[in-house]
């Protein structure tokens, strides 16, 4: 919502122009917040037992519900207990809006500091954020809830409806909206709202809650509250539909210690799973994460297709991740991207440090180096296995259908101390120029990569340096002249699609049984859900995005083995899907 939308009665309560409504009680908030929202749920009786609480509101607004609850819920709840709030808003306020609409609470001050810390930028998709030091995780879906809502994939066990007035805002208290949030219920879901309209409680009746009125706040004579006694709905997408969760203490093996295997290593640690890694080299990050600085750089596409809303999201979710481990991670910040006349600066991005990232991470996590393991002999130790293998992610008999190639990339180290006037920022376009770093006792800068396709050598060779530097020059005229001083080569796996592999390996074979008449159409008939091998994942083919991509795919792994709500949207999740190629293939009939 733009300053121009909102306004503040009394110089005190926030208020929409565009519906003529407010946006919580101008005698107490918190007061009707937790009258209103969080009694009505039965907090902190509801949470006490799980393990992991999922609450969904429609209308994020100031965030008043969100940090009461976040108040309420790290108050009472187990102390190894995690919270995913997920919140819909089509007209998010800026931090500075949030921040003056709850300063009237002291009590929150500590809560709200940590939600503006972690407020995203105002753009449409899904954004999460991690708070309580990693116990909650906030998800924000901005945009029209009639679109988001059918995106989301979760199973909520609470719900708070908090748009403004149904007769002002009629979008949020649709039949469509009320489906959604039907579809999301767990049995006995509970659900609180602040409107007692007759259509709102008919509407939910209809999807299969038991809806009963109750003492409004203040001047307000009625609420409405109630639970979820309907059934579950079918999965429109069998052969994508998600696999039963792992109980909490299980054993996870990940196969690879590259930042694939690292970061859903330390993802998997953190929301209750004993991890082991095993990498196969004498030292993790060694292989395609291994070289000594790289880049967080933009993804622009116009399209606005799965690939630009997943990139988008990691990038922001990157930044995020990398910030909250350790600051010293990045090396410079600042990046200008070049698009043939346009340049861009994003001072957001920049350079990162992989030695730091690998130390930072490898502290916390238990890897076994020098070992060369299958996912059947790691399945022998653990009760699931990851694989994060990089190139090697399908040299096993269960993965040997991930269609991966192999693309070898060298980067060139130029002597920094001969130039003057280094640029302050990443240079980034066909290829990339690193300002200047330590490596060795030496400063360099970094420009690259080399690009050649099917490829497995990693010797250095002298075309590839004058190629980096050729495209180096385009970015910064004055580097063709001065020395090289060395250089480095890896070989990165990437799928048809640039877009990486994340989620639950299927079994091949069954996949054409199971879906050889899609060829007919998604509803020529009742399909079975998903064929896949027992506990079997995989993280891979992050190809060149790499450290951007790795802690997003991290949560999602993490989010899918739980059983907690993905943090991406069905179709990104989708495009992410290992059957992704053999889908497209049996629906043309290949």
């Amino acid at each position: 919502m733009t300053d121009k939308d909102l306004y503040w009665q009394n110089n005190k309560t926030p208020a929409s122009r565009r519906f003529d409504d407010i946006y919580f009680s101008s005698d107490n908030g918190l007061d009707e917040s937790r009258h209103v929202y969080l009694n009505a749920i039965g907090a902190p009786d509801i949470w006490q037992n799980k393990d992991h609480f999922t609450l969904l509101e429609n209308g994020f607004g100031t965030g008043l519900n969100f940090v009461i609850t976040y108040h309420e819920w790290l108050r009472t709840a187990p102390p190894d207990a995690r919270m995913t709030y997920i919140a819909t808003e089509k007209y998010p306020l800026s931090k500075q809006d949030i921040d003056r609409a709850l300063s009237h609470w002291s009590v929150l001050s500590v809560v709200k500091q940590d939600l503006l810390a972690k407020y995203p930028a105002v753009r449409e998709g899904f954004h999460l954020s991690e708070l309580a030091g990693g116990r909650i995780k906030l998800l924000l879906l901005f945009g029209d809830s009639a679109k988001t809502l059918p995106q989301l994939d979760a199973s909520v066990d609470a719900f708070y409806l908090d748009g403004f007035s149904p007769n002002r805002n009629t979008d949020m208290w649709s039949e469509a909206i009320f489906a959604e949030i039907a579809r999301l219920a767990t049995p006995g879901a509970r659900l609180a709202t602040f409107t007692a309209a007759g259509s709102v409680r008919r509407g939910l009746t209809a999807v299969g809650f038991q809806m009963q009125k109750s003492a409004g706040y203040g001047s307000k004579r009625e609420n409405m509250r109630g639970e979820y006694s309907g059934t579950p709905s079918a999965t429109s997408k069998p052969w994508y539909h998600r696999p039963a969760p792992l109980a909490k203490g299980s054993s996870i093996a990940i196969i690879g210690g590259g930042i694939a295997g690292l970061t859903a290593g330390l993802a998997l640690q953190n929301n209750g799973y004993g991890v082991t890694i095993y990498e196969r080299d004498h030292a993790p990050m060694n292989q395609a994460s291994g070289n000594p600085a790289g880049i967080l750089d933009p993804y622009l596409n116009k399209g606005g297709g799965p690939d630009s809303l997943f990139y988008h999201a990691a990038l922001n979710h990157a930044l995020a991740y990398f910030r909250y481990l350790d600051p010293e991670i990045f090396l410079t910040k600042g990046l200008i991207k070049f698009m043939g006349e346009e340049q861009r600066h994003f001072p957001d991005c920049g350079a990162i440090s992989p030695p730091k990232i690998r130390d930072t991470l490898t502290a916390k996590l238990n890897i076994k180096c020098g070992m060369n393991i299958t996912p059947f002999e790691a399945g022998e130790h653990a009760d699931a296995v990851v694989v994060c293998g990089g190139t090697a992610s399908n040299h096993f008999t269960e993965t040997n259908h991930f269609p991966l190639d192999q693309v070898r990339g060298q980067i060139t180290f130029l002597e920094a101390e001969k130039y003057e006037d280094p640029p302050p920022h990443v240079l980034c376009g066909k290829g990339y120029l690193i300002p200047p770093l330590n490596l060795n006792g030496k400063t360099v800068m970094v420009t690259g990569a080399s690009f050649h396709r099917d490829e497995t050598d990693t010797d250095i060779r002298q075309e590839d340096h004058r190629d980096n530097l050729k495209n180096a020059e385009i970015l910064w005229p004055r580097i063709s002249k001065r020395p090289v001083t060395g250089g480095r080569c890896a070989i990165r796996a990437y799928s048809p699609d640039h877009l990486p592999f994340c989620g639950p390996v299927h079994d091949f074979e069954k996949y054409k049984t199971a879906y050889k008449m899609l060829k007919h159409g998604p509803k020529h008939e009742a399909f079975t859900l998903a064929p896949y091998q027992k506990n079997l994942y995989a993280i891979t083919g992050l190809g060149s995005r790499g450290f951007m991509a790795a802690p997003l795919l991290a949560e999602i792994m993490s989010a899918l083995i739980s059983g907690e709500p993905l943090p991406v949207s069905k179709a990104v999740y989708e495009s992410l899907h290992p059957a992704r190629f053999q889908i497209r293939k049996l629906i043309k009939g290949q």
